[in-house]
């Protein structure tokens, strides 16, 4: 046995290696550009033009290892043989993408959907306490429970795919574009408000933010005013708290067909859908919420339906809970989220991320004062918690893309 079918495999892989172009003198540096190639930058080349050199990686040039391969056959083959163990391995996917979404579906996933279902179920029973017995105290304390379950809706409002989306169920806890004329035409209708009634109206007439009109409409109503107003909000809670509970039960099913099965089977591209969807959201937090309210010309106090939680005054709380939702993911139970897993490859981008998401949430949190009142008299708060929001953002796009493996689908609203 000899060594020509090496030379042969080395000639067949890395045809005259030595032709390609080099560049201008310099101290040359070799850095790594992908798993089957090296360049060295600034070298002297050939043809006197400014190009980097790259070698294939199976292409030695005059390193030991290729002399080592010019001994004769049984001495190379037990040479490689003895240095295989000594030579650093190729760089692998690092294990534990499945136990990552798996322990996403656990401990964000499926609890951010628990917390929604205990918060909507306690607001239905507020609704049902209220329509027994209509007092200022009970309707106060049925803005509370909603409040609540509005916050919890935010922690979970990232995820914008699986049973809330294939259910069409994310308008009932998302969209806020309602139109007060429509809701006050069921409210001025001689007919029962039920289910089928009120089916009959689109999303600008149910959910989660019509129930923020009929609670903070401005002004104290008759009794038959209120008894009408009860009823409208019993069935859309009641709308809510149904929704809410199939999502739950959605996420806690086990089996393949099963939403939780299917998310971790789905492997990188569940990683891909985290990543894209955390990526678009907090973009949405930055462009649509806080640089939305500081662009709004004054007077903001007569655009508060233009703000989401303009009415109840639960904007800046909003934001927060949103900005915390995300942090939840990326941390996750234990330090099993995206953290964990990033650490695996990139330990320093994963330390920069977290911070990143500490000083953003603290920036939201300063604010201090609803966004329609802070974009009067702390702009410099809001407009700080807008730019650590875009720095997150970009952090995500760039970097955490990159390091994951990831190429983002979405199509990006904030100009860049």
């Amino acid at each position: 046995m000899n060594n020509s079918w090496i030379r042969i495999s080395l000639r067949t892989c890395c045809p005259k290696p030595r032709e390609v172009g080099r560049a201008v003198p310099s101290a040359p540096r070799r850095f790594r550009l992908h798993s089957i190639c090296a360049v060295f930058v600034n070298s002297i080349g050939a043809l006197g033009t400014a190009r980097p050199t790259f070698w294939l990686s199976c292409h030695l040039g005059n390193r030991p290892l290729r002399r080592l391969l010019q001994w004769p056959g049984p001495v190379a083959l037990l040479a490689l043989g003895i240095l295989s163990g000594l030579w650093p391995a190729v760089a692998a996917e690092p294990a534990g993408k499945e136990e990552l979404l798996r322990n996403v579906v656990q401990s964000v996933i499926r609890r951010g959907y628990d917390d929604l279902a205990d918060k909507s179920h306690k607001f239905a029973v507020s609704a049902e306490d209220l329509n027994k017995t209509s007092t200022e105290e009970r309707l106060e304390s049925m803005r509370q429970s909603w409040k609540e379950a509005l916050l919890a809706a935010r922690r979970i409002q990232w995820l914008q795919s699986g049973p809330i989306a294939d259910r069409e169920y994310l308008a009932a806890f998302y969209y806020s574009k309602v139109l007060p004329f429509r809701m006050e035409e069921i409210l001025n209708s001689s007919r029962p408000i039920d289910d089928a009634y009120v089916g009959q109206f689109g999303p600008n007439a149910r959910g989660m933010f019509a129930i923020e009109y009929l609670l903070f409409r401005p002004g104290k109503p008759s009794a038959p005013a209120s008894a009408r107003r009860n009823q409208y909000l019993l069935v859309l809670a009641h709308d809510l708290e149904s929704k809410a509970a199939q999502i739950a039960k959605d996420w806690a099913a086990t089996g393949e067909p099963e939403a939780a099965a299917k998310f971790v089977a789905a492997g990188q591209q569940s990683v891909g859908l985290l990543v894209n969807q955390i990526s678009q959201f907090i973009e949405q937090t930055a462009e649509q919420r806080l640089n939305f309210v500081l662009a709004l010309p004054p007077p903001i106090s007569s655009q508060l339906d233009r703000i989401e939680g303009g009415r109840s005054h639960i904007s800046q709380q909003s934001a927060v809970e949103a900005l915390k939702g995300v942090q939840r993911l990326y941390r996750g139970s234990d330090g099993n989220g995206i953290e964990g897993y990033l650490k695996r490859l990139n330990a320093p981008l994963a330390e920069r991320l977290a911070k990143q998401f500490e000083a953003t949430v603290n920036a939201a949190e300063t604010i201090g004062s609803p966004l329609e009142q802070a974009a009067v008299d702390n702009r410099l708060a809001l407009q700080r918690a807008y730019e650590t929001t875009r720095a997150l953002e970009i952090l995500l796009k760039t970097d955490l893309t990159s390091a994951l493996g990831v190429t983002l689908t979405f199509t990006s609203n904030d100009g860049d």
